[in-house]
């Protein structure tokens, strides 16, 4: 192990947000509430919709060219500091007159500073100038180790410039890899869903159905750039380990192996290398020499 930047090829192709714009289920409460032995789904929302609604913001980027682009974000701690993506605010480092603007839903806009981020898990931390008079609340962090496919996913977010949108549907996969954005670096352990994410929801959270944040939505796989149900989010439990670290040190040290390899072996590599059948695994690519 070692801790360096390393870029491993991934053929997938992403589009990110940052752009301007089982048991026999039974009702027993109102809101209705269908009860399983793994979770609870809600039919009836609004109670979460308005409990996190203080704590969501609309990010946008202004520079001295006009918006460079915009997204989501929310309250990480009682320090009032806003969680995103690297890939919504990163762009602000690039231009010198540029500020980065959080929008609440009361209306009030306030100026925010990048902490850091983080490209190989597109995270960000910011911090927000704040008046004395401004009261804030942090939203409250699931445990996304507990996260099972077929649990209520809602996702609440600012796609295409319509702010505090809420959307919800199931999460479809977990234990998901996916490309950073920026240097094909895989991110592990993405959920993936089918709550309506588009352009604008990056950096927005993902709620389970007790309304705790499970992750922070990323990206679409979508040919036409819109939502086509498959949206990915970075899990709840690696925004843990790695924002603290941003807030203190100002950067995140990764740990990685300094090998490439293949997603797995697939049947016709086996045959060409003569391996049985029943072995699973990987094909290594490539080691680095300092690996």
């Amino acid at each position: 192990m070692k801790t360096k930047n390393l870029i491993i090829t991934s053929l997938l192709a992403v589009f990110l947000f940052s752009c301007t714009n089982g048991d026999t289920e039974k009702i027993i409460s109102t809101p209705a509430i269908k009860e399983n032995a793994n979770s609870i789904y809600l039919d009836d929302l609004s109670e979460i919709y308005n409990n996190a609604l203080p704590a969501i913001v609309a990010i946008r980027i202004d520079t001295f060219m006009g918006p460079s682009g915009s997204g989501s974000g929310f309250i990480w701690d009682d320090k009032g500091r806003i969680a995103t993506n690297s890939h919504v605010v990163r762009e602000a480092a690039a231009f010198l007159d540029s500020d980065i603007i959080v929008a609440f839903h009361d209306g009030y806009e306030f100026k925010a500073n990048l902490i850091a981020h983080d490209i190989y898990s597109d995270l960000a931390i910011l911090e927000v100038e704040y008046p004395d008079f401004y009261e804030y609340k942090p939203l409250s962090l699931g445990d996304s180790s507990m996260v099972n496919v077929g649990n209520q996913a809602i996702a609440i977010g600012n796609p295409f410039g319509e702010n505090f949108t809420l959307t919800s549907g199931i999460i479809s996969a977990i234990g998901r890899a996916r490309p950073d954005l920026e240097t094909n670096f895989l991110i592990g352990s993405v959920i993936q869903h089918d709550a309506s994410i588009n352009p604008g929801n990056s950096g927005g959270p993902l709620f389970n159905s007790n309304g705790e944040v499970i992750g922070i939505n990323a990206q679409i796989a979508s040919r036409s750039g819109s939502s086509s149900g498959i949206g990915f989010a970075i899990p709840i439990n690696t925004a843990k380990r790695v924002i603290p670290s941003l807030i203190t040190k100002k950067y995140y040290e990764h740990s990685l192996l300094g090998i490439g390899a293949t997603e797995k072996l697939t049947y016709e590599r086996k045959k060409q290398l003569e391996i049985e059948d029943q072995v699973l695994g990987i094909e290594v690519t490539y080691v680095d020499p300092d690996g």
